[in-house]
């Protein structure tokens, strides 16, 4: 029960910056200096403070003259705040209290089995999803990623590249920005994602942007890299979009799916310790966007070899699953369309 409270208090902590502040410090600080440096009001930066401290995460003591002094445990740092790159996981505080507001749908949608709306998920649940995913996209994408891939000489001789569910541009910012000679484009069933992406990459001449929902329309082919970052999980009906897919890439093409790194056993995969989150994460997000339409609605621990065998059934070979080494958590899918016309099993 404390656990869930101190996720309130690290969320407001995330947005109102007072993490950083403190590890920004060189010393403990009182609650008027951290609320000076945050821009934020002493008394519930005091209120917070003694939280964190009953949460074990910041130190609180009172000196002589019964003045209150405040810091970050030692060793919290990456933890807390953006040094942490892809291991600052208190950002995902601000998912929970996001999709808490979404508790009225979800219990509907578990009475009726059905969806929820697209348009639930816009606005600050866009926000606190780019703040887990770009710094680990920034980590990982080009150092370690595209090598990965086997894509790096043809993105820099030029090639169609396609982002399915790109979010606010993220990968497509950064693959755009270092190969000019090829084109982008991301699609994105939110309006919010989309014009977010379209202002980061304003200065960028060859990537483009489209509000899709990638069930109802692909593009038009044909594609020499498709990418899909925690997309397809999200899908009612997984297998008839990667035959889709299929399709519109080209012969030789390459797809690269990032997906959860769990197996097929859900008791292994309940006992990973980020099991917990997958699953809740889940209930509030992944099964209410695919229970839209009727499908298999596989959720976050489909497991990899049904994303294999999904690839193979769908005409795709060369299908292997590996990981990048900055992002141990999470599953690279490589598959390649076959450079012979037709299907190959």
């Amino acid at each position: 029960m404390n656990h869930a409270w101190l996720a309130l208090l690290l969320s407001l902590g995330e947005r109102l910056g007072l993490h950083e502040v403190l590890a920004a410090a060189d010393r403990p600080l009182t609650a008027a200096e951290l609320a000076a440096r945050a821009g934020a009001d002493e008394r519930y930066v005091r209120e917070w403070a003694w939280g964190m401290a009953a949460g074990a995460l910041v130190v609180g003591t009172v000196d002589e003259a019964g003045i209150e002094w405040f810091r970050l445990v030692e060793g919290y740092e990456q933890a807390l705040t953006a040094r942490g790159g892809a291991q600052h996981w208190s950002r995902i505080t601000m998912q929970v209290t996001a999709l808490a507001a979404l508790e009225d749908d979800i219990v509907a949608a578990f009475r009726t089995g059905g969806g929820v709306s697209a348009a639930r998920y816009e606005g600050r649940i866009v926000k606190v999803l780019e703040a887990e995913s770009g710094p680990i996209f920034a980590q990982v994408l080009l150092e370690e990623v595209v090598p990965l891939l086997g894509v790096t000489d043809l993105l820099r001789t030029g090639a169609r590249v396609l982002d399915l569910g790109c979010g606010t541009g993220q990968a497509v910012a950064i693959l755009g920005a270092q190969f000019q000679n090829s084109r982008f484009l991301g699609v994105d069933q939110s309006p919010d994602s989309v014009a977010a992406a379209r202002r980061r990459t304003a200065q960028l001449d060859n990537v483009s942007f489209a509000v899709l929902d990638i069930e109802d329309a692909l593009p038009q082919g044909p594609f020499d890299l498709v990418m899909a970052a925690n997309v397809v999980h999200d899908l009612s009906d997984p297998v008839g979009l990667l035959t889709r897919l299929h399709a519109i890439t080209a012969p030789g093409g390459v797809v690269y799916l990032h997906e959860l790194g769990f197996g097929d056993a859900m008791p292994d995969n309940v006992a990973d310790p980020h099991s917990l989150g997958v699953l809740a994460f889940g209930i509030y997000h992944c099964l209410p966007l695919a229970r839209r339409r009727p499908g298999i609605a596989p959720g976050g621990m489909w497991g990899r070899s049904a994303y294999e065998a999904a690839l193979r059934s769908a005409g795709f070979v060369d299908v292997v699953t590996t990981r990048a080494p900055s992002d141990p958590n999470n599953d690279t899918i490589i598959a390649r369309r076959p450079a012979v016309t037709g299907r190959s099993e």
